[in-house]
């Protein structure tokens, strides 16, 4: 259960992803991110769409998952993060195996102050909006720099199934057959701890919790149009392969959302 957080500034944020980026990446890299390889992120992929030949923002890149997804189909990608290790990862993944990814250590609610207007056709967030302190100056940010007509698509966690209080109800085998939440209306900052000993890895994060009515207002406010919401869940034959998933299909987990930037209105 996640713990109310003291801090959530971007230099707390910088400084908890920088502990957490071996441990992260090491996990990614062994493939034991199930829900990011076998759910979310393909949903993020498929949502995007043809991506052949458009500038691409990836806010909250991390190590890179989602850009080098896109750069791979032909995107020419910037990816950007808060913390500096995570970065440091991605260049190196990028060293390896290079796609034409430009990384940079930054702050994704100064993307309106960093990057020029109508500078990118499509700007993505997988999974990092609510670990961010200031998810509508990010949101706002993406709507400056994108183009007339171009496109945000981000995931996050779902805020109706992701609350401050949630527990799985099991029956007499252990199996997960309903999830128990509360607290939706109490927003704010919550202290995440990953891991444990026995996984080899332990590290703590601190992410928001908004409502889905924020989650809307924020977009709408900044000016995007809503073309589609999406909450992934996996097939028979992905659980199949990856029982761990089975709880996806129980109650939505994650909340993705593909927005448009306006095209001008002409005069009549």
């Amino acid at each position: 259960m996640p713990e109310p957080a003291d801090r959530f500034d971007p230099a707390t944020v910088a400084a908890q992803w920088d502990a957490a980026a071996e441990a992260y990446d090491r996990v990614q890299a062994s493939g034991g991110d199930v829900y990011r390889y076998r759910l979310f992120g393909p949903a993020h992929v498929a949502l995007c769409g043809e991506v052949r030949g458009l500038t691409v923002l990836d806010l909250g890149c991390g190590n890179g998952y989602l850009a080098r997804e896109l750069a791979a189909r032909g995107a020419r990608v910037t990816g950007v993060d808060i913390s500096p290790n995570q970065i440091a990862h991605a260049r190196r993944r990028e060293a390896a195996a290079p796609l034409g990814i430009h990384y940079r250590v930054m702050d994704a609610a100064r993307t309106a102050r960093e990057f020029p207007p109508a500078s990118f056709d499509l700007v993505t967030a997988c999974l990092s909006l609510q670990d961010m302190p200031d998810p509508p100056a990010a949101i706002r940010g993406a709507f400056h720099v994108l183009q007339p007509g171009g496109r945000f698509v981000f995931s996050i966690t779902h805020p109706c199934t992701d609350t401050p209080y949630r527990a799985w109800e099991r029956d007499e085998s252990g199996e997960k057959v309903a999830l128990k939440i509360a607290r939706y209306f109490r927003r704010g900052p919550f202290l995440y701890r990953w891991g444990s000993q026995q996984a080899g890895y332990q590290f703590a994060t601190t992410a928001l919790h908004a409502t889905l009515s924020d989650w809307f207002r924020w977009v709408l406010d900044a000016g995007f149009r809503v073309r589609a919401v999406e909450e992934p869940e996996p097939s028979p034959d992905v659980v199949a392969a990856c029982p761990d998933l089975y709880d996806a299909t129980l109650v939505p987990t994650f909340l993705l959302l593909d927005l448009d930037k306006p095209e001008p209105t002409r005069p009549a």
